[in-house]
């Protein structure tokens, strides 16, 4: 899975917006739709592991996940 598969399945999965997720890390709600669209590959360490407490994840478990085959 790409990285922005793998965010938008935990922001659906969680109920949250990019707009609210945007607003927990501080960050302008145009990088979590960069992100998403996949005008930005992967965020910065710092930036993934605030994206994954955001979302009540683990980072392990969004890099896992972004590095499983699309089956």
């Amino acid at each position: 899975m790409e990285y922005r598969d793998v965010l938008a399945h935990y922001l659906e999965q969680k109920g949250m917006t990019p707009a609210e997720l945007a607003h927990a890390i501080g960050s302008p709600r145009s990088t979590i739709n960069a992100l998403l669209k996949g005008r930005a590959k992967e965020p910065t360490l710092g930036k993934a592991k605030a994206i994954a407490d955001a979302l009540g994840v683990s980072l392990e478990e969004m890099a896992r996940m972004t590095c499983e085959e699309d089956q």
